[in-house]
């Protein structure tokens, strides 16, 4: 009979290269290589850089002036005008569900490339009525894949890679907690874990990259700093131990010779006592 092969251990399914992560594929894999990724465990541990926080996901009749607020829809049109002297306006238009919102950036023409019509985007900022017409100076953009519905959450902002979304990423590293994330080895013990009130790994790695609220991410944060400072100080103590343990100089014979040597250094006769 043929042997079974042997079933992969965490730390070799943690080793899976990123070319079969879920989302991935050939195209990609080259992307997160540039950014340091080659393994499951190098996803999981590729934290935001920063965070959109768009819980507060409104419709255009509930929107309000002067608080942040995020609406969603398909970009209608784009206008870029000058103004002289290098100066611009781009206004962009977009269609939501109830109503129109128009997004305005003041020399920025730039961004009319990012924001082509049809594409399906978030805007975040603080809006204002202009006539009939709510508009949002500069606001935070989204771009949202043709299969992602825009919910009102704490979004991750990754640090990518010309040729890499947001989206995309997203996706990937989602993909990648769903699969691997239990897999992770825990550096705590469940006891010491309650007595100072930090999240299992698991949850922590999840919530840091997709938190359910502000409270979540700051705990999330406070395990994975908290484990960072323990290592530093484990680290510092092992060095100061092998400085220790290396300082102590070798034992010498103590030859005539090596006596004689010791006494011409002295410019004077020793005395009995401390011959």
């Amino acid at each position: 009979l043929m042997s079974q092969p042997a079933e992969k251990t965490a730390a070799e399914l943690l080793a899976t290269p990123v070319q079969y992560l879920k989302g991935v594929g050939p195209r990609r894999v080259e992307l997160l290589e540039r950014l340091g990724l080659h393994v499951a465990r190098h996803v999981l541990f590729f934290f935001p850089r920063d965070y959109q926080d768009l819980t507060d996901l409104r419709d255009v009749p509930d929107l309000e002036e002067g608080q942040f607020q995020t609406v969603w829809g398909v970009v209608e049109e784009s206008e870029l005008r000058g103004t002289g002297a290098g100066r611009s306006v781009l206004g962009v238009l977009l269609r939501t569900k109830g109503g129109y919102v128009r997004a305005i950036w003041f020399h920025q023409p730039f961004m009319q490339e990012k924001l082509r019509q049809g594409q399906r985007v978030m805007f975040s900022g603080k809006p204002k009525r202009n006539g009939l017409m709510w508009e949002i100076a500069h606001p935070r953009v989204t771009h949202l894949g043709d299969d992602e519905e825009p919910t009102g959450q704490i979004l991750p902002v990754y640090s990518l890679t010309e040729g890499l979304q947001q989206g995309q990423m997203r996706r990937i590293v989602e993909a990648a907690l769903d699969a691997y994330a239990d897999l992770l080895d825990e550096a705590f013990p469940e006891g010491y874990l309650e007595e100072h009130d930090l999240w299992p790994i698991g949850r922590a790695v999840r919530e840091i990259h997709f938190p359910g609220s502000r409270e979540g991410l700051e705990r999330a944060r406070r395990r994975f700093i908290y484990q960072e400072l323990l290592i530093l100080q484990l680290g510092l103590a092992v060095k100061r131990h092998q400085q220790q343990r290396l300082r102590r100089a070798p034992p010498i014979e103590a030859t005539a010779k090596i006596d004689a040597r010791i006494r011409a250094l002295f410019p004077f006769e020793l005395t009995a006592g401390q011959d």
